[in-house]
Formats: structure tokens, sequence, C-alpha cells
């Protein structure tokens, strides 16, 4: 989806709760895509350089992906600036752990330049590589639903809680 997104838009937005995968799949992106490259905010040499001169970070001629763009906001009108004067689709590449869009000090976003992919958590069925059925029978009982009686005990909630799913996949 974020591939096809970025093959007729300008600048593609993942946002996301954390650790749903954003930059996983767009590190994936990236090394799919020739001449692409890759900066993280959470770094903060790579901040820093983007807060010193936000024009010049945006500036390059592949896919830029930016990894935790709401650590700079200020960047979003030198991105702006930057598809404008240059309007190819797949420039950029954005992730984001905040609503981007819902952000007080947010400047002028970017109306008519980018799209956004709403990147969800895993349900735990997909992580157990099972079917779950939890949203077809909210879907199929409106609402009122009633799941059969589940076997895993409190301390099995607490251990699927704390578990991190490896980057490959289910555990």
């Amino acid at each position: 989806m974020a591939t096809e997104a970025l093959a007729d838009t300008r600048v593609v937005v993942v946002n996301g709760a954390r650790q749903v995968g954003k930059s996983t799949l767009a590190e994936l992106i990236v090394a799919r895509s020739a001449g692409a490259r890759e900066l993280c905010l959470d770094d903060q040499a790579v901040r820093g350089a983007a807060e010193a001169d936000p024009t010049a970070f945006v500036r390059h001629d592949g896919l830029l992906m930016i990894d935790e763009i709401q650590r700079v906001p200020e960047l979003l009108l030198a991105i702006k600036r930057e598809v404008d004067r240059d309007p190819r689709p797949g420039r950029f590449l954005l992730t984001g752990s905040a609503r981007l869009l819902g952000l007080r000090d947010l400047p002028d976003a970017l109306p008519g330049r980018a799209e956004t992919i709403e990147l969800w958590p895993l349900s735990q069925g997909e992580i157990d590589c099972t079917a779950d059925g939890f949203v077809d029978a909210v879907f199929r009982f409106d609402g009122n639903v009633r799941m059969p009686a589940c076997s895993l005990t409190k301390r099995d909630y607490v251990a699927r809680a704390a578990r991190r799913i490896p980057a490959g996949g289910a555990p």
C-alpha cells in the first residue's frame, strides 16, 4: 500500500502508535528503492542538523525517508517547498508516532501533497498466526459480542502484553 502511494503521491506519511512497525516498513521500502536515503530524528546529531537548516536537510534527488518526523515539525514547511518546486511522486516517506495532523504547532501541514497511511497493531490472532475472529464477531453481532470461553490466564495476558515481536514476524 505504501509503495503504491509513493508511485503517485509526493509525500507519504506512515502514522501509528509506538511499536506497530512504521520504521520497519519504511526501512524495507528504502532498501528496495534505488538512491533512497534514510534519516532518523531519534538521533541527536541528525535532529540537530534538521533543526539547524531544514531546507538543506530535505534536499535529495531520490526518495528521502524521515523517521519520527514529529520531532522536528519545522521540516514540514521545507518539505512543502521542496515538493512544490519538484512535484515528482515518491519524494518523501515520513513516519510519525504522534498524530501529525493533530499537532498544535504544526505549520501548514501538507494538504493536497501527502497521503497518510495508518498502521495498526497486530491482533493476537495475527501474532499467533491463527484466526481470532474478534472483528468478524463485532460486525456479525452489531456490537453485542460474546466471545467463546478462553483458556488464557491473567499470567498469560501479562506475558502477551510484555512480549516483543521479532522483526521477522510471529514469535
